[in-house]
């Protein structure tokens, strides 16, 4: 399955989009003198200021992007619009070399030709949220907004793809909501701290359609609640025995616990997959981390294992749900 990787290249769009189209994403953090390659062969205790923020920052062109996979390129801040393109060939070049900025460039073939404005009705407001949480660049992760992506890719080469048709209100109201949001996630982080945390997760399980907390007694093994899901057809069992770890970050995430309380959910039960809540700045670093982490237990449990990461977003969003639900039903829990 092809990654996608979105990149701010916030400079002169008209020439971004015209490199683009002749099949060169280019990228910033790259005065002369910035050549990944050089500076992977260099030790580095011997790198210089420059060097070592030029890697921090971009090193992913070089050993993560590879050829199949894709970039989603936004050429302003805020975001405004996007064009996807896949990664062809060598992937990582360095050209010219002599610009002040932008000589570092992944050779792609361009899947679409025209921006697509990310508040027309093509786009969805989960995607364009997808894309508007993070900065230089990160890996979009919810498979629902690479489901949809593809889609865009699709509909692009079909001709079917409405560029025209603008979401006006929708827009200041999703702005709004995203600000809403982020307070949510400092209010609960404060009010429910550490173990506190596992009882609002709980009672949000509990608030949330379709899903129904079967265990909620921490027996050491990993996880803090077991869950099911429900069809909401036919009420039969989708999934049963969900374990679900919860964790409550006020900063950056880095730490590998979460990881090693996840994989140790996965080897005390028969679970193919664990659920995380979390509150917290999920780092990209982070998010690779639970996605090859996954892949290794795969390969060493011979099941297919998913993790599936509710971050701080989405907890508001559940919290926001549930308290719609308590105003029309007031024996609610949450």
């Amino acid at each position: 399955m092809a990654h996608y990787f979105k990149l701010v290249c916030v400079d002169d769009p008209a020439f971004l989009l015209s490199e683009f189209r002749a099949g060169r994403a280019r990228f910033g953090w790259s005065p002369p003198g910035t050549d990944l390659r050089e500076i992977r062969n260099k030790p580095s205790t011997s790198r210089t200021d420059q060097e070592r923020l030029t890697w921090r920052y971009t090193k992913f062109l070089l050993e993560r992007a590879i050829p199949g996979d894709r970039v989603v390129i936004q050429m302003e801040q805020p975001i405004e619009k996007i064009v996807i393109g896949e990664v062809i060939g060598a992937g990582y070049d360095f050209a010219p070399g002599n610009r002040d900025d932008f000589n570092h460039l992944l050779h792609v073939r361009p899947l679409t030709h025209e921006p697509i404005p990310v508040n027309s009705k093509a786009v969805s407001l989960a995607l364009k949220h997808d894309l508007s949480k993070r900065g230089h660049y990160y890996e979009v992760y919810p498979e629902a907004s690479v489901q949809e992506l593809d889609r865009l890719v699709v509909r692009a080469a079909s001709g079917t793809l409405d560029l025209t048709a603008l979401r006006t209100h929708r827009d200041d109201l999703d702005r709004t909501f995203e600000s809403v949001k982020e307070r949510i996630a400092r209010v609960v982080s404060r009010a429910w701290p550490t173990h506190d945390f596992e009882r609002f997760c709980e009672m949000l399980c509990d608030g949330t359609e379709y899903i129904e907390v079967t265990e909620r007694i921490d027996h050491g093994k990993g996880w803090d609640l077991m869950v099911r899901l429900i069809n909401p057809l036919t009420g039969a069992i989708v999934i049963d025995d969900i374990p679900v770890q919860c964790k409550n970050y006020t900063d950056r995430v880095i730490n590998p616990e979460p990881i090693d309380d996840l994989e140790r959910c996965v080897r005390n039960t028969d679970s193919t997959r664990a659920f995380l809540f979390i509150l917290g700045d999920l780092t990209d670093e982070f998010r690779r981390n639970v996605q090859k982490r996954q892949e290794d237990l795969t390969r060493v449990l011979g099941r297919e294992i998913t993790f599936e990461i509710i971050d701080e977003d989405r907890i508001a969003e559940l919290y926001v749900r549930a308290i719609s639900e308590r105003s029309r039903s007031p024996g609610s829990i949450v």
